[in-house]
């Protein structure tokens, strides 16, 4: 048969908005007849090559290479249509998207990564608000992490040292990741390194001088009574002194005469 017809609508979300790359098919179960289109820029769609006098049904479909289209299901579900001689029009369709799920996954490596292991933590953290912690997560034995569900924006992935130590310094690799870009992405090797810490805080002679001259005046303050029996035991075994002792002098008593 030489002519053919078609089959036109539009796809769009449930807000209204056209819904671009959308999968649709039409397909005759008696007489095996199968075509299929996508939809364009503004979510509209043609099914081209309809045979007459032929049942077709219409649906969207999901397909697995089009990862972007997100279709989770669609309303309604399907259109019967029988094709005449003319082509039909307004088979319209809304679609409802898979929520979109951001997996964030890596490995660690590190000299003494075996040791430090269970003193890791990987610190996932805001690029814009640094202070805002997004997630928390101690390395686990395999070295590889997985972080699941984390808001589409940009972030900052580094290691942390839960093990204080004034021997040793650590330091992490810092790894910047844009989810809102990629959503499902592997960062990595996220480095580290342990260096030994040869700083000494040395004394210099400007704080210690004030410390030894503070020290010396309680010293002095603390001693002072011992200093002045010891003074005083000592001039009173001297020979050639006289202890000198001062009488008493007694009170008069005076009578009065009347």
């Amino acid at each position: 048969m030489d002519e053919t017809c078609s089959a036109m609508g539009t796809i769009s979300l449930l807000s209204g908005q056209p819904k671009e790359g959308v999968s649709v098919e039409a397909r005759s179960e008696s007489k095996g007849y199968y075509e299929e289109t996508r939809t364009d820029s503004l979510g509209s769609y043609r099914l081209r090559g309809l045979i007459p006098d032929t049942m077709y049904i219409i649906k969207v479909v999901a397909k697995e290479e089009w990862e972007s289209t997100r279709v989770e299901r669609a309303s309604p579900e399907f259109v019967s249509v029988w094709v005449g001689a003319e082509d039909i029009k307004g088979l319209d369709f809304v679609v409802f998207e898979q929520p979109e799920v951001t997996i964030m996954s890596g490995h660690v490596e590190g000299n003494g990564i075996s040791e430090l292991q269970s003193y890791l933590v990987i610190e996932v953290k805001s690029a814009t608000e640094p202070y805002k912690i997004a997630s928390v997560l101690p390395l686990p034995l395999s070295h590889f992490f997985q972080i699941r569900d984390l808001p589409k924006a940009k972030h900052l992935v580094q290691l942390l040292y839960s093990l204080p130590s004034s021997s040793k310094r650590f330091e992490s690799e810092i790894i910047e990741v844009d989810l809102e870009k990629q959503a499902q992405i592997h960062v990595g090797p996220l480095r580290f390194k342990i260096k030994e810490s040869h700083h000494k805080q040395d004394l210099t002679p400007a704080p210690v001088f004030p410390l030894i001259v503070g020290v010396c005046v309680i010293v002095l303050f603390i001693s002072m009574p011992r200093l002045k029996d010891l003074y005083q035991s000592t001039v009173a075994s001297s020979p050639g002194t006289t202890t000198v002792k001062k009488e008493l002098r007694k009170p008069i008593l005076r009578k009065k005469t009347f």
